[in-house]
């Protein structure tokens, strides 16, 4: 627990309250925070309220009043720490410089036994307090933190007792202690039901009626709510806290531990320059410590375990005792597989902090985000067992347990959380999940468990299971390992539903996900954007994501993250976008693909922008490569090695034979065949074809040599150009590497040249399979006359042949031969379209109907259970499905549609007779002989 900085109740900070008090009675503080464009979790900076610029240069105030209200609100000068007794300390608390506090002479014992106890130092500190019942209110409050993390509970729950029951409630230092005193006795496991609402409301009434411009009641009110993971009113409190000091390393570190907690490590990082910077406004070297554990915590997020280790190592050298550091290297340890290590840092952080559970919940933590689920959950259970009545170990319980599909142990764990901190929104929201999940149907077959909600969830849920079986047999053919337990797959009804159910809050943005035993993913439907992200195909999401599970349990969860999501999209079935085509061709033209170390970091560590999703591409590509060069089974060879602890960098020379640095130059050349088949990298090129006629101009001849020596001149410029001088706007910054990049080295700016009709047909003619030319000739012939001929379907079915990823010249076919009621010719077209449609059935659809007027009833039938899975919810589309179904004879697959209709439309009495109609035919065939 964090221990507030104490300020004295004595002396000119505090004989002011009440005369500033009176001063603004009635205004409300207003928060300035200041974020580029849409409001943001973490600012980029906070100017301070009006309100309080205006209170601390209050004309009737004296120079040390002034100096200590600035202290306060941290905008403080130097010469302010020497006018204001003990103002060293102060100021250097609230920028979290705790080894500052004890250089200054001026320093009260109580901010001294602060600093030891922020530093790990614990045992120090209580040693420096006086004993017990002496001293006061600040002493005994600081007694209680300091003893619990000694391991003596019974003093802190005594000395947090003390200071409950004797703080003054209308005094701001004493209702402060108070504050600190309930969360001791909190973490020590005395506290009761009410205390959360019992401290926001002593907050409340110390913001409202003693001092609206104290920054700490409304800091204290967005840590208490953030602590509970009600970010949407504890993140508000924090900026507002943040608007009337600026300064509070607090407020900074704790929106950056939500910031790496929720994915946002651009916010995680801003907040860690902030602290950092706040931590040298004193002029030494000082770094700040929430600065480099927010970094070691966004690092594990990023599953960059090797990142946080270094971090953290750097910082326990300064600090050897500092217990977030010492639990976050244990939880480190842990995710790097390395026990020896684990339980030595365990170790030592139990030299600090005796009988700590902090440790065991971060390793705990960290195993469960690692998808260790058991060993994470032994974890959990020591934490537990070293301090019963923490709520946060059985909140980590239970979420975990609910990842790991094992709802029993969840309800449990979870129950125990919400009885402790009856105010933990994310325990409650999963609480109450798991109390609705209850009531779910469940369905199952050999290899699946399925949940729905009943209703009309259930239009979905009775198809998914003979299409899901029919997946495990081809994804368990390709990878060669079958998981040791039926997996759980849970149809949730809407976005809020599916976000709780896989991190315990409402606000994730995507569709489906894999813890490994549990797949979560929300109905296909159209509605509100809150509700639902609208319609998919739920058996290609599926497929992703149980070849998650697969891999994870193939690998015992161990494969790196870069190959997990590459072997994932490569077994979609899915051809890539054209846009993705471009991307790639673009980089491998540039000499831009990662190699494997690259790859893994583009996931963890983007550099650019795009790179995360060029990771995913390229992954599917290697692994595609990986398949074509040795065969399918070198990546189950892969698999079983990182299974046996095999680290990556030895991993793959093993399974394949190669060094990864000769796999990445055959990749290269590989991928370069692959974009020439695609028709990405034409020769010649349409600029060497322009260049022709360049030469053929005098003046452009001329031109042309001019902007090549313009070029080299700007290369030259960009790579040497700022040599030897200090970095300036506008100017070349030497720092920066991208000056050495070729890819972003300016390009020759050829003069413009009009390639006109007569030039595209003569090199067309020189050229006949260019697709750039192709492409051109067509789309410039359609722009002046759109009527289709023979020879303009040649040239579409031409270029269509040369550039295969490009969908353009099937919607043209497509619409063509529809028009011309040509359904055997319009079907190969939309069959392209349709594969890379992702939310539209229309393709489908299109599919299904012209089919049946050619009289392929299994073609329309497969088309008709597409669409029905992407636009489940819809009538028309079922009516389709059943119609093309009874056609293919495929009884069951009509009387699944037709109940489905009478599901969506019960006021419809024709769906009851429709179904007994269906019932007799599937008796009648029964009774037929087999034969």
């Amino acid at each position: 627990m964090k221990f507030r900085a104490a300020h004295h109740a004595s002396g000119p900070g505090s004989r002011i309250i009440i005369r500033l008090a009176t001063l603004f009675a009635g205004l409300l503080v207003a928060s300035t925070v200041h974020a580029q464009g849409s409001p943001q979790l973490v600012p980029e900076s906070v100017s301070p309220s009006p309100l309080v610029t205006s209170a601390i240069s209050a004309e009737f105030l004296g120079r040390e009043e002034q100096a200590a209200l600035r202290i306060r609100h941290g905008l403080w000068s130097p010469e302010d720490l020497s006018v204001v007794p003990g103002g060293l300390a102060r100021a250097a608390a609230d920028v979290g410089r705790w080894d500052l506090v004890l250089e200054d002479p001026e320093a009260s014992v109580v901010q001294r036994a602060i600093a030891l106890h922020h530093l790990g130092r614990s045992a120090e500190a209580l040693d420096t307090l006086p004993p017990a019942g002496e001293g006061g209110l600040a002493s005994a409050a600081i007694r209680a933190a300091t003893a619990l993390s000694v391991g003596d509970a019974e003093l802190a729950l005594a000395e947090a007792e003390v200071v409950i029951d004797e703080a003054d409630e209308t005094d701001m230092e004493q209702g402060l202690l108070a504050i600190d005193a309930y969360r001791t006795r909190l973490a020590a496991g005395g506290g009761r039901p009410r205390d959360f609402d019992v401290m926001l409301e002593r907050l409340a009434r110390l913001r409202n009626r003693v001092d609206r411009l104290d920054p700490r009641p409304r800091l204290l009110e967005g840590v208490l709510l953030i602590e509970r993971g009600n970010f949407g009113e504890g993140v508000p409190a924090l900026h507002e806290a943040l608007s009337m000091d600026p300064r509070s390393a607090e407020a900074w570190a704790t929106l950056g531990r939500v910031a790496a907690r929720r994915f946002d490590f651009d916010g995680a990082e801003r907040a860690a320059d902030t602290l950092d910077r706040l931590a040298g406004v004193f002029g030494d070297d000082g770094a700040s410590i929430s600065a480099t554990t927010i970094r070691a915590r966004a690092a594990l997020t990023r599953n960059d375990p090797d990142l946080a280790a270094g971090l953290l190592d750097r910082l326990l050298e300064s600090h050897p005792d500092q217990p977030e550091a010492l639990a976050l290297r244990a939880a480190t340890a842990a995710v790097q597989y390395d026990r020896e290590q684990e339980g030595d840092w365990l170790a030592r952080l139990d030299e600090v902090e005796h009988q700590s559970p902090r440790g065991w919940y971060e390793v705990g933590s960290a195993l469960s985000f690692d998808r260790q689920y058991d060993s994470a959950a032994e974890a959990l259970a020591e934490a537990i067992r070293r301090r019963p009545r923490w709520p946060e170990s059985h909140v980590g319980l239970g979420m975990l347990e609910m990842q790991a599909a094992r709802d029993d142990r969840a309800r449990e764990a979870l129950e125990t959380a919400v009885e402790l901190d009856p105010y933990h929104k994310g325990a409650a929201f999963s609480l109450f999940l798991l109390e609705e999940l209850a009531d779910f149907e469940t369905i199952e077959s050999e290899h699946f468990v399925l949940r729905y909600r009943p209703g009309e969830d259930e239009v979905v849920a009775l198809g998914m299971l003979e299409p899901l079986e029919r997946m495990h047999t081809d994804l368990v053919g390709r990878f060669r390992h079958e998981p040791d337990r039926k997996t759980v797959v849970e149809l949730m009804p809407d976005h809020e539903f599916f976000a709780v159910r896989i991190t315990g809050m409402p606000a994730i943005h995507t569709i489906a996900a894999c813890t490994g035993p549990l797949i979560a993913i929300e109905v296909p439907r159209v509605g509100s954007p809150r509700k639902h992200l609208g319609i998919f195909d739920w058996l290609r999401v599926l497929r992703h994501e149980y070849a998650h599970t697969i891999t994870l349990s193939q690998t015992g969860n161990r494969i790196p993250h870069w190959l997990t999501e590459a072997a994932a999209v490569s077994i979609e079935g899915v051809p890539r976008t054209y846009e993705t085509c471009g991307q790639l061709a673009g980089r491998w033209r540039q000499g831009d693909l990662f190699d494997l170390d690259e790859i893994n970091f583009a996931f963890i560590r983007p550099k650019r922008p795009g790179d995360r999703s060029m990771a995913y591409a390229q992954g599917a590509w290697m692994v595609e490569f990986m398949n074509e060069r040795w065969g399918d089974q070198a990546l189950v060879d892969l698999m079983q090695l990182y299974f046996d602890g095999i680290q990556e960098k030895d991993a793959i020379p093993a399974a394949l034979g190669i060094g990864r640095e000769e796999f990445h130059a055959a990749f290269l050349e590989w991928a370069g065949g692959q974009i020439r088949e695609w028709g990405l990298d034409p020769s010649p090129s349409l600029d060497e074809l322009a260049d022709r006629i360049r030469e053929e101009d005098p003046n452009q001849r001329e031109a042309m040599t001019e902007a090549r020596r313009e070029r080299l001149a700007r290369i030259a410029d960009l790579v040497a150009g700022g040599i030897g001088r200090p970095a300036g706007p506008g100017g070349v910054d030497p720092r920066d590497p991208s000056r050495l990049h070729i890819e972003d080295w300016p390009q020759i700016r050829r003069p413009p040249v009009e390639l006109d009709d007569v030039a595209l047909e003569t090199f067309l003619e020189e050229h006949p399979d260019h697709p750039d030319l192709l492409e051109l000739v067509i789309r410039r012939r359609l722009r002046v006359d759109e009527t289709m001929d023979d020879a303009m379907v040649e040239l579409l079915d031409r270029y269509a042949s040369v550039r295969p990823v490009d969908p353009y010249p099937h919607r043209v076919l497509a619409r063509h031969h529809l028009e011309r009621g040509d359904a055997e010719a319009v079907v190969p077209h939309l069959v392209e379209l349709d594969l890379r449609s992702e939310k539209d059935p229309g393709f489908a659809l299109e599919i299904a109907r012209q089919s049946r007027r050619i009289g392929d009833r299994s073609r329309a039938f497969e088309a008709a259970e597409r669409a029905a899975r992407m636009n489940a919810y819809d009538p028309a589309t079922r009516e389709l499905a059943a119609s093309c179904s009874i056609e293919a004879g495929r009884l069951e697959d009509a009387r699944r549609h037709i109940a489905a209709l009478a599901v969506l439309e019960p006021r419809q009495p024709r769906h009851a007779k429709r179904l007994e109609a269906i019932d007799r035919l599937i008796e009648r065939r029964k009774a037929v002989p087999a034969g």
